[in-house]
Parts: C-alpha cells; structure tokens; sequence
C-alpha cells in the first residue's frame, strides 16, 4: 500500500515539473536572410509591373500620335496639290489668253497719255495794258524814297509724323487671297491694282515672290510688255529660290522670243535648264530650245 502512494507522488512532482518548463519560442521566418530576401524580390516585382505598364500606355499614345502626324502629312500633301493644280489651272489660261487672236486688249488697258494723239493748244499770256508803258516814256517826275521792309522768316510747320501699324501674317495673306481671286475671275484691272498695292504694304511678304509673278502675267495678258518684263524679272533676281523663279525666267525668254530677239531667250532657256534642273520650267526651255519659234 505504501508503494502506491510513493508512486503516485512520483507522478504528481513529474507533472508539476513538466508545467513549469517553458515552452520554445515561435519562429518568424521573416527575421531570416531567406524571408527578407523573399519580401525585397516581392516589392521589385511590383515595380517591374508598374514600370512595364508606364511604357506600354507611352507606347499606345506615341502611336497614336504617330497616327495623327501622318493624316495631318496627308493632308498638308492634299492641300498642296490642290494649289498646285490651282497654279496650274490659271497658267493655262493666261497662256490661252497670250496666244489667242482677236483679243479686245483695249478694254482693259488704261491708255497712257502719251499714246494718246491729243493735240493741246498753248496758251498765250497777254501782258495788262497798265504796265505797257515803261516810266522813262511818261514825263511825270519819281522821287526815290528808301524803303525798308521788315524781313519776316516763317518757321517750317513740322509734322507729326505717322505712326506705321504692323500688318501680321493673316492680314499678308488675305490682301494675296483678295488679289489672286481677281486674277482667276479674269478681273485683269483689279488684280492690277491690287497686286500693285500688294507690294507696296508687303514689299518683303512671303507672297512677294508670288505677287510679282501674277503681276507679270497679267500684265502680259493686256499686253504692258515692259511691266511683264519688269516683273518676271524681278522674281527669279530678287527672289532665286522661289518656285516661282523657274516659270518667270521661263515666261520673261518666251517674250524675248515672241519679240524674235532668239540670242535673249536662248540664253535664258539654257539658265533655266543648269539653274533649274529636273523642273517643269527647264523641261518646257529644253523644248522650245531645240526648236525655236515655236
């Protein structure tokens, strides 16, 4: 009996001894290189997403605007052909005009007056009978008296002077739009006029060049030969990189021809073919070089 109760304190001190020992701690993988590592290449990760997703939406809208850069291209491209083939339109007009018969230049000419044979009569100045006679003729005795005139010196009225107001581009443009209207209407006197004031508020616009070209073409259309002249003239000196240069140098040798000074248009139909390669005007002056007068 007393070894039962020797065993069964035996137990209890054993238990009793069992609930005070501690238990281990619990481990945080985190607080290992492996875990820390885990979390940093988690972190690049996202970042890595982040920044691939930035350059796709780049990539998206480069292509989009690569997109609008060539419809606008295409456009501009458009617009340029349709001006050319304006341009072109009205050339062949005026060449039509130049070369047809039977024209009634006359109506809109202005005539110069010294083409016109108007005989102006002079008028004779007839001298007042009152200062006929001289004083020595009369008998009647003069007394000389000394006079002294007060000498007055007036001060020249100066002027304000006149404030000159910028014309912007719009303004450039829409003054060479009335202009070049007037000459594909055929209203010859108004492109005139208007073209002429063109070059006095613009005399170094962007459309000078054009200006000076039209000009002449309608000069030449009523037959002022030497404005047509003065004008082609002064496209391809004054302005030599115009596209304008080749044509007028091109129009100014078919005159010289017309006029049957060959050595003239010759010499500037070959300037036109080494100046002006590959263009329509060099190609135009290589055929009426190889045959002239036609």
């Amino acid at each position: 009996m007393s070894k039962f109760y020797l065993l069964i304190v035996f137990c209890i001190s054993g238990l009793a001894h069992a609930e005070s020992r501690k238990l281990p701690p619990i481990i945080n993988n985190s607080s290992y290189a492996n875990g820390a590592a885990y979390i940093d290449q988690a972190s690049a990760n996202q970042s890595m997403l982040e920044m691939l997703g930035r350059v796709e939406s780049l990539q998206t809208e480069i292509q989009q605007l690569r997109g609008l850069i060539e419809q606008q291209s295409h456009e501009i491209n458009i617009l340029k052909q349709r001006e050319q083939n304006i341009y072109a339109d009205i050339n062949i007009r005026l060449q039509q005009l130049e070369s047809a018969s039977g024209i009634p230049v006359s109506a809109a000419v202005v005539a110069k007056p010294e083409t016109l044979n108007i005989p102006v009569k002079q008028s004779k100045v007839i001298a007042p009978s009152a200062v006929v006679a001289k004083p020595e003729t009369l008998n009647i005795p003069i007394k000389q008296s000394k006079v002294t005139a007060p000498v007055t010196v007036k001060q020249a009225q100066v002027l304000p002077e006149k404030k000159v107001i910028p014309k912007s581009k719009s303004d450039e443009k829409a003054a060479f739009d009335k202009a070049f209207a007037s000459v594909k209407n055929s209203h010859y006197q108004e492109a005139i006029t208007e073209l002429e004031q063109f070059l006095l508020d613009y005399p170094d616009g962007v459309y000078t060049d054009n200006a000076h070209f039209w000009l002449g073409s309608v000069y030449k259309v009523v037959n002022d030969i030497p404005a047509a002249k003065t004008n082609f003239q002064a496209v391809y000196t004054q302005y030599p990189k115009s596209e304008k240069a080749g044509m007028a140098m091109l129009k100014l040798a078919d005159i010289y021809s017309e006029e049957n000074n060959i050595t003239k248009a010759q010499q500037l139909y070959v300037r036109i073919i080494s100046q002006y390669a590959d263009s329509t005007a060099a190609n135009m002056a290589e055929k009426n070089l190889q045959s002239p007068g036609q």
